[in-house]
């Protein structure tokens, strides 16, 4: 069951929340100047050159282009006259955008960085991933690939979040390590006759929301709106040691690498900025 709380509470979190339980603050962020200043004018005017991936999913297939912010929002402006279902539009995806335009962290208001461990909580902004996307954009089913705990801020418009636990993933048709086959929305029970014994909840995360996802939650994501958000995944010494369990399962080698990393920075404080600067091409590589 998913929690909602009107009110945030760091040591309930910790306590109660954390690795265990998925968990929505409602407008946690009204008082944040990126809620009142974010929206696609914003970013065409100040951040235009900023660097992006944009994602385009479609049935069976995902393209990925790079090219700059202002390129991108002319790609949606030209999509949205288009008249073409927004499910398949152009999405904006996992883009470290502290690190491109570290004066966006001035927008910030207090983050709470105290539920994260330090070597996440010390230097925050740079784990963070960026989302714009246009109205009923989808991410289709997945966990977050090095099955991190997920830390979810949504600026503008709302996201309509469709929610599985880690123990039901087996009936949802993995393709690849993850990404799964069911449409959870509009399930084809002919091809995927298993899905019928998952139990499916479903949350609308709205702007000024605050959300949290436990490690390998699978999640479905459509934008009910056109949407800015960024998360954080992070690892706590558990949750990293866990991950190891899952290498006979198909864990990318890769994906071994950054969870060592993270393992290693969070059980040895000195070496944690030395640990990021091969750490950071994760940023990359979840693009």
């Amino acid at each position: 069951m998913i929690v909602e709380r009107d009110k945030f509470d760091a040591a309930e979190f910790k306590k109660s929340f954390l690795n265990r339980q998925t968990v929505l603050y409602s407008a946690h962020l009204q008082s944040w100047p990126a809620f009142e200043k974010w929206d696609v004018e914003y970013f065409a005017d100040n951040y235009s050159e900023v660097p992006v991936v944009v994602k385009t999913f479609a049935t069976n297939d995902l393209k990925v282009e790079y090219m700059s912010m202002s390129s991108y929002l002319k790609r949606v402006a030209q999509f949205k006259s288009s008249g073409v279902k927004g499910e398949f539009g152009p999405y904006c995806h996992d883009i470290p955008i502290f690190v491109l335009a570290n004066q966006l962290v001035e927008d910030i208001g207090e983050f709470p960085c105290e539920i994260l461990p330090r070597w996440y909580g010390q230097d925050w902004s740079r784990y963070v991933q960026f989302f714009m996307s246009v109205k009923d954009a989808v991410t289709p089913l997945h966990f977050d690939t090095l099955m991190t705990s997920n830390l979810f801020f949504q600026i503008k418009g709302t996201k309509r979040f469709t929610i599985i636990k880690p123990k039901d993933g087996k009936y949802c048709y993995r393709k690849g390590w993850r990404w799964f086959d069911v449409d959870p929305e509009s399930p084809d029970f002919d091809k995927h006759p298993n899905f019928k014994n998952v139990t499916i909840e479903t949350v609308d995360v709205k702007a000024g929301d605050m959300f949290y996802m436990p490690p390998g939650t699978l999640h479905h994501v459509r934008s009910l709106d056109d949407c800015i958000s960024f998360n954080v995944d992070f690892h706590t010494v558990s949750s990293a040691l866990k991950t190891f369990l899952y290498i006979p399962n198909g864990m990318p080698r890769e994906n071994v690498t950054y969870n060592y990393l993270s393992l290693r920075a969070l059980l040895f404080k000195a070496e944690s900025d030395k640990l990021y600067k091969r750490y950071k091409s994760y940023l990359s590589y979840v693009s």
